[in-house]
């Protein structure tokens, strides 16, 4: 049985206006996409600054992988908390789940709603004490953590996002308490030249001022086979503050920084990642990827980040 009281039905229709108003435009958005239109777009070329990507060693096998439980066949998203603990979501239902981080086996489920929020969910960050969803459209959820079995309420916030684009990813940046959102596919095919990623600001629960990070696309796409690009997650990477974004259909894996630039683009061995949904790391550097299932089980696999070299294996590669 629940332990959170159920949602009144006089409440139910003001949440069914709220989820309707997720799709509406922002003002704000509108002149930043205008602005970014102007000759000074991003350049069609990777930026020469430094980037970790080539230290996990993407090309050989995970340090770890993990077959997850059935109940997690179509994951989509992931998220570390402050303590290192793993969590996930499924594409179609609010619920989330905590993945133990020494055996992959499920630890616990809690649920959005006394009936269970239905949305197609594309990404997940943890805020503090609270959990972030976001729908497609560009819908947030807000909860607060459950126990094994718990049904939370929530709240929901419309961000104007989906009017633009499709939303395939959400992370946390601490730098300025925003959340990226990051879009897959333009709904307006002007914008299609770049990948977009929009700052909704945690404290303002609005769109932050200069909300609009664009990445070139073919940037994003240089040495790659193909010439698409087609974003499924992103992450801040504990360290560098560098954003990494996996791209399930192209299965590769970006770096880029703050302000757009893409600084390395790899492509995964094959077969090393079926469709990479979601991507996260630990306190420690270490790089989580996650593959939805298919037909079969989903993957979650560890990449362990190499320590430092000392002042001794520099001299010794000299």
């Amino acid at each position: 049985m629940p332990r959170t009281p159920r949602i009144p039905p006089l409440l139910r229709p003001v949440l069914f206006v709220a989820a309707l108003l997720a799709c509406r435009p922002d003002p704000a958005i509108e002149a930043q996409e205008r602005q970014a239109q102007q000759p000074e777009a991003p350049a069609n070329e990777l930026q020469e600054s430094p980037t970790v990507l080539p230290d996990y060693g993407l090309s050989a096998e995970p340090d770890v992988q993990w077959r997850l439980p059935g109940r997690l066949r179509e994951i989509s998203g992931l998220a570390v908390t402050a303590d290192d603990r793993i969590f996930a979501h499924d594409d179609e239902r609010g619920v989330i789940y905590e993945i133990d981080a020494a055996e992959g086996r499920l630890v616990k489920a809690f649920a959005l709603g006394d009936i269970t929020a239905a949305d197609d969910f594309e990404g997940i960050a943890v805020v503090g004490d609270r959990f972030y969803l976001v729908s497609s459209s560009g819908r947030l959820y807000e909860s607060f953590e459950g126990e094994d079995g718990e049904r939370m309420l929530f709240n929901t916030y419309g961000t104007g996002v989906g009017r633009r684009c499709e939303v395939e990813g959400l992370a946390f940046e601490p730098a300025d308490r925003t959340l990226l959102l990051l879009c897959k596919a333009p709904r307006d095919p002007e914008l299609g030249e770049s990948v977009d990623v929009y700052r909704w600001s945690v404290d303002e629960r609005a769109m932050a001022s200069d909300s609009l990070i664009r990445i070139s696309r073919a940037a994003l796409t240089e040495g790659l086979s193909g010439s698409r690009f087609s974003p499924s997650g992103i992450e801040r990477h504990p360290e560098t503050g560098h954003y990494f974004i996996v791209a399930a259909r192209e299965a590769a894996i970006a770096v880029v920084d703050a302000a757009g630039g893409v600084l390395s683009v790899e492509a995964f061995p094959e077969g090393a990642h079926r469709q990479a949904e979601g991507i996260s790391f630990t306190s420690d550097g270490s790089l989580l990827i996650a593959d939805e299932g298919g037909a079969g089980r989903a993957r979650l696999s560890r990449y362990e980040r190499p320590p430092p070299e000392g002042p001794g294996d520099a001299e010794d590669d000299a």
